[in-house]
């Protein structure tokens, strides 16, 4: 057994040679195609890979110069458009409950390098089967992926799901305007598609001017990132009649490990754990915490991963052995659960904890904000939270009188700095290096 790499933009062939690989007993370790050629050839190294299929226009002016321990082998995109997934990719795909590693994916790096995370075909199909156990998906779904396939949610949440249901499955390309897959949806009567925040934002401002006929789709499922209660609001608005349920999950965990549902969850949280999984808040002692008090989500499930490529676990076991997320949350009277913050996230000023989306979410409620970004920075020699912010009005001290008094004096920003749009990288997360910038080098 050894590791293939895999380099493209989503595609029929891309699928079609993920398969191949599992066929013939290899792991798949999948690169995000936007990735920088030196960047991309590290990762490959250091997880061993020997034989790399790449599509051949991702890398065309350095594939012929190419001097490296890897032999690349080039394949042709043959579509560029959207399209069906054929009968004989479903024909091609074979479950496997084994041990063995199945792939390796890349984190998204927001907090740091990239870490190879290593799953085993048990893990993944384990997770698919109790994703499809919450979907319910019917005979006659079909399912639209507007997300990389080199990422987690999209492999085992949405391809994998969809090969084991025989479902349709729509691949197209995805850095394309929002028109573009909401037209996709109409023509192909999608009634599943799967978002994250930012897109499920962007998605619902188009279909607000542009009123595409969406009458097939019957569940939008966000994961990702926290979804703001403002970005829900104004989606629900705006796709009134088709359900929009939050899930929540993690690469190391398979994904995918709480969800929402018609018959459990009504606010915004991100659900109850789906089947087979356990989830439990404890405190910095590893102590278990009360309703609605905040801790480090822990999780038991079978998909746990098999471990990094290199290096260990960032956040260590709080509780038994069970999985450290690195995520702050708490569950509510319902069972359900609520992510508030990256336990990386979470800002000390003077002996202080803030919780940089509690001050974001007051800010969005109480003004016209759009979209903000709260983060530590140091002015003067002095710690104080900025706040980077997307709105069409300018943020005074009439705006900040407005909102203050649901805050700490200690977590009101002293520094409000507009931009066009907050920085994100490839996945749709925020970049907080870019925000650092931004919020250091524009002036107020």
């Amino acid at each position: 057994m050894g590791r293939i790499g895999l380099i493209g933009e989503n595609s029929v062939e891309y699928i079609d040679m993920l398969l191949d690989i599992w066929n013939g007993g290899d792991c798949a370790v999948l690169i995000d195609w936007r990735i920088p050629y030196r960047t991309a050839v590290e990762m490959m190294k250091e997880a061993k890979v020997q034989n790399c299929y790449i599509q051949k226009k991702v890398w065309d002016k350095v594939l012929e110069k190419m001097q490296e321990d890897i032999e690349f082998a080039p394949f042709e995109r043959k579509s560029n458009t959207a399209q069906l997934l054929p009968s004989t990719i479903y024909d091609k795909f074979k479950e496997n409950y084994s041990g063995d590693e199945a792939v390796v994916l890349y984190s998204s790096g927001t907090t740091g390098r990239a870490k190879g995370i290593i799953l085993s075909h048990y893990a993944i199909n384990t997770n698919a089967d109790a994703i499809i156990d919450y979907m319910r998906p019917a005979e006659n779904d079909c399912i639209y992926i507007a997300k990389t396939l080199s990422h987690s949610s999209t492999l085992t949440g949405e391809l994998l799901v969809a090969l084991k249901m025989h479902m349709k499955l729509v691949v197209a390309p995805t850095i394309v305007p929002p028109r573009y897959v909401l037209g996709n949806v109409r023509k192909f009567m999608v009634t599943i598609i799967c978002l994250n925040p930012t897109l499920l934002s962007m998605y619902a401002e188009e279909h607000m001017h542009s009123r595409c006929d969406l009458s097939s789709l019957k569940t939008i499922y966000v994961s990702g990132s926290i979804l703001s209660d403002r970005v829900y609001q104004r989606a629900s608005e705006a796709f009134s009649g088709i359900a929009i349920y939050n899930v929540y999950g993690l690469s190391e965990a398979g994904p995918r490990v709480t969800a929402q549902r018609a018959d459990c969850c009504k606010s915004n949280s991100v659900g109850k754990p789906i089947k087979g999984i356990e989830i439990v808040i404890v405190d910095e002692n590893g102590d278990e915490a009360k309703q609605f008090e905040r801790g480090v989500v822990h999780v038991n499930t079978p998909s746990n991963f098999v471990g990094y490529i290199s290096g260990s676990e960032k956040h260590n076991p709080l509780y038994k052995n069970w999985l450290n997320t690195g995520d702050i949350g708490y569950i509510d009277d319902n069972g359900e659960l609520h992510i508030v913050d990256r336990l990386d996230d979470v800002i000390i000023i003077d002996s202080h904890k803030i919780y940089p989306s509690d001050v974001e979410e007051l800010i969005q409620k109480v003004i016209e904000v759009n979209e903000c970004a709260v983060i530590k920075i140091d002015q003067d020699q002095n710690e104080m939270l900025g706040c980077l912010y997307v709105a069409g009005t300018i943020i005074n001290a009439e705006n900040i009188k407005a909102f203050r008094s649901g805050l700490m004096q200690y977590e009101i920003p002293k520094k409000f700095v507009k931009t066009d749009a907050i920085p994100k990288n490839r996945n749709g997360k925020r970049n907080y290096d870019d925000i650092r910038e931004l919020l250091y080098t524009r002036r107020v």
